[in-house]
């Protein structure tokens, strides 16, 4: 599978690496630069890409490249994806998936219309361990309450708190601690739980209006599920599902995703099924997967979870 890196931040920086280093049978064509091309040009020195480009139109006319990963700042992910797809490329949206509801379905309007596979890159649910957890949960249930904590204290913090806002700070480029790591938290709800009766978000927000911290309230038929994310605090980081029959721990970061406890009749099992170093590298397995095997029913499944995570998120 050919693909081509759209942005030159940390994350395509990570995933440039990791398909360089643990995922076989995916060729970076070329790397897109949106304001940095002597950055771009140091990348792809290191890392052996062939072709910079400078002119998104121009990609989207001249590179072979299967897909387009695109890893820009979050405000910009609708517009590059919906000219992707309307020149008939078949697309990976790092996430948030776009900043609205009728964004994203704009987009699975397009996909679907072309029968062009499109796809969000949220780590977790590619993992081995989150499948796990999933087939795991009749052995607890009926769950009662799930809490979710995915906290970092910002490295930009202290500059934002000083007026230098950076794109993370910026309501403008859709910043913010729900679309960087409330996101994560609300997709593992969504994907093991389904679609929420009802959502309440309650924000800590800073001087420009942007989310430093909040919690996300999920109310199920028999259940709540509380996601608490920060950049303005820390705290040790956890998914805890408690059932009446016993519990399960992911006692990780929710992007990390590493290791499972499962807790019953008093008896605790830990588990770690995950196969790959890098915490990416399962979705880009699964993405080239599905897209060599033309299963565009499990493309149409995961596409749906997009879609009920960004009700959420709106």
């Amino acid at each position: 599978m050919k693909i081509s890196i759209i942005g030159t931040g940390t994350i395509a920086n990570e995933v440039i690496r990791m398909l360089k280093t643990e995922v076989k049978g995916i060729e970076i064509t070329s790397l897109f630069a949106h304001s940095n091309k002597e950055k771009a040009q140091a990348i792809a020195k290191s890392n052996r890409i062939e072709r910079i480009y400078t002119d998104y139109s121009q990609l989207l006319k001249d590179d072979d490249a299967d897909f387009l990963y695109i890893a820009l700042i979050n405000s910009v992910h609708y517009d590059f994806a919906r000219k992707a797809l309307e020149a008939k490329r078949n697309v990976i949206i790092e996430k948030p998936f776009t900043m609205t509801l009728q964004e994203t379905e704009t987009l699975a309007s397009l996909a679907r219309e072309h029968q062009l596979y499109l796809f969000e890159a949220i780590a977790p649910l590619h993992t081995p361990n989150f499948r796990l957890v999933k087939e795991s949960l009749k052995r607890i249930e009926p769950i009662r309450i799930v809490q979710c904590n995915f906290s970092q204290f910002s490295s930009k913090y202290e500059r934002y708190l000083q007026g230098d806002i950076a794109p993370a700070f910026s309501p403008e480029m859709g910043g913010g601690t729900l679309n960087d790591l409330n996101v994560y938290n609300i997709n593992i709800m969504v994907g093991l739980f389904g679609r929420p009766v009802s959502k309440q978000y309650f924000a800590n927000r800073g001087h420009n209006g942007i989310d430093t911290s909040g919690v996300m309230v999920l109310s199920y038929p028999s259940m709540t599920a509380i996601c608490t994310a920060a950049k303005d605090s820390s705290s040790p980081s956890f998914i805890i599902i408690q059932g009446e029959k016993g519990w399960i721990r992911i006692p990780t970061t929710a992007n990390e995703f590493r290791s499972i406890e499962i807790m019953k009749q008093g008896k605790l099992t830990s588990y770690q099924r995950n196969a790959y170093e890098n915490r990416l590298a399962h979705e880009f397995v699964d993405f080239k997967n599905i897209w060599e095997r033309k299963d565009y029913k499990q493309m149409e499944e995961w596409l749906e979870t997009s879609i009920e995570v960004m009700k959420v998120m709106t």
